[in-house]
């Protein structure tokens, strides 16, 4: 299993238990959802490969090392990895989100445009606190190299993965939370939909 497949595997994890079951959001925003989840786990794949984080060095030292790459983009070695690795998915989720799910249409009701608004904006703020949980979650355990490694192998064993696995769902999570976020805020103002 290449690091795409296990990058994408994670996205639709997260996606399906966050967005699916705890909101029981409708089909056609599910499907919306998890391209974003896809298009973002590509997008962490890309700059995992790039920084050396690769199936082909799957060793601790070698994810170790990739991790440390990675974080070292911003100065903060292998504890802002997962965070490195989320940010592009988080902006370009909330993005896409945005733009699509939320966007301002003239045809729309005020009530419904003012939900959307609300929406973008939680939606942006729900990847922003996705990237800092990403951050957290990562030196939940301790911020030495082990700690990190164990928290990632034990969240990456959610889908039967590693600490590879443990990543991409760090990485794929700002995605799974401005979703969730923007969605409940949107609802929460009135937002009933493309009909309204």
């Amino acid at each position: 299993m290449n690091w795409e497949n296990i990058a994408s595997k994670a996205g639709e994890k997260v996606v399906e238990n966050v967005v699916e079951n705890t909101l029981g959001i409708n089909g056609n925003t599910v499907k919306t959802v998890k391209a974003v989840a896809e298009t973002g786990a590509a997008v962490g794949a890309a700059a995992s490969a790039a920084t050396g984080l690769t199936v082909a060095a799957t060793s601790g030292a070698g994810i170790t090392s990739g991790l440390a790459a990675a974080g070292g983009v911003v100065g903060g070695g292998m504890a802002a990895a997962p965070a490195v690795l989320a940010a592009g998915p988080a902006y370009l989720g909330a993005k896409i989100m945005n733009e699509t799910l939320f966007k301002e249409q003239s045809n729309l009701s005020e009530e419904e445009n003012d939900a959307r608004a609300a929406a973008r904006t939680a939606t942006n703020i729900g990847a922003v606190a996705g990237l800092a949980g990403a951050g957290a979650v990562t030196v939940a355990g301790g911020a030495s190299g082990a700690a990190i490694m164990g928290t990632l192998a034990g969240i990456g064993g959610v889908v039967g993965g590693g600490a590879i696995a443990g990543t991409a769902i760090v990485a794929a999570a700002p995605v799974a939370a401005a979703a969730a976020i923007g969605y409940g805020i949107y609802k929460l103002f009135g937002g009933k939909g493309k009909d309204s």
